[in-house]
């Protein structure tokens, strides 16, 4: 008999919950309220199959409270899920845009370093252009002459600043060559007058050595007395030098 109360209990009870679910308001809590009758409902039952009636309405409220704290559990999990979810959207945001950041970066370097090479090498030519011109010019129009006195070999102190103002400007111009041609009157033996020539040509190229001009960069031609052309005394001065001209060194 007290059995039978007990599933006639436990039955209208699970009727009650079912009605309550299906009469309930059609909200958007409509789920939580089914699954909170479902868990009184549950509660009922394990509670009166043990403990009779008064079990019943204990495991109603407690299967109620169960299945409330789950709800809140998971309502708590999905909440962390979804910061979670956030956090990493934002974190896989923020290295996108430092991946961006770091080639527009590269980018820029780039860009400036290639500037950079355009323009040397556009100051780079037009600085030969400049130097090519400023070469031809000198070779056209620089020389410069060393005259002797009669029967003699050694420069004029006079003309030693002119000729260490001219190696200076000549050093700072790699690719000139200096080319002294070295003369004499036409007085005296030929063997004589080339070998006075000769050593004029030494005398003004140990001039240009010791005013700092290399002397890799010097060359001498002696000639005598072979281009002689005058005949009268006032003009044989003319005849007594060595002529300085430059070249370029197209090896250079």
């Amino acid at each position: 008999m007290h059995q039978s109360k007990l599933i006639l209990f436990t039955s209208l009870l699970l009727v009650s919950m079912l009605i309550h679910a299906e009469t309930g308001n059609h909200s958007s809590n409509r789920e939580n309220i089914d699954r909170e009758s479902i868990g009184f409902g549950l509660g009922a039952i394990i509670g009166g199959l043990i403990a009779g009636p008064p079990g019943a309405v204990i495991g109603a409220a407690g299967g109620s409270m169960f299945r409330h704290q789950k709800i809140i559990s998971m309502e708590t999990r999905d909440r962390e899920t979804i910061k979670d979810d956030t956090y990493a959207s934002l974190e896989h945001q923020l290295k996108q845009k430092s991946n961006e950041l770091a080639l527009l970066q590269n980018n820029i370097a780039h860009n400036i370093a290639r500037g950079r090479s355009e323009l040397a090498r556009a100051l780079h030519k037009v600085g030969l252009e400049n130097k090519q011109s400023a070469l031809k010019k000198l070779e056209n129009g620089l020389s410069m002459s060393v005259y002797f006195r009669t029967n003699d070999d050694v420069v004029d102190n006079t003309l030693l600043p002119h000729i260490h103002d001219l190696a200076t400007l000549i050093h700072g111009y790699p690719e000139l060559k200096v080319q002294l041609s070295a003369y004499a009157d036409y007085r005296g033996k030929p063997a004589y007058n080339l070998a006075l020539s000769k050593s004029r040509a030494q005398a003004v190229r140990n001039a240009l050595i010791k005013a700092g001009l290399p002397g890799n960069r010097i060359y001498s031609h002696a000639l005598g007395e072979a281009n002689a052309n005058a005949r009268d005394r006032e003009s044989l001065i003319f005849d007594r030098r060595v002529d300085i001209t430059l070249t370029i060194n197209t090896e250079t």
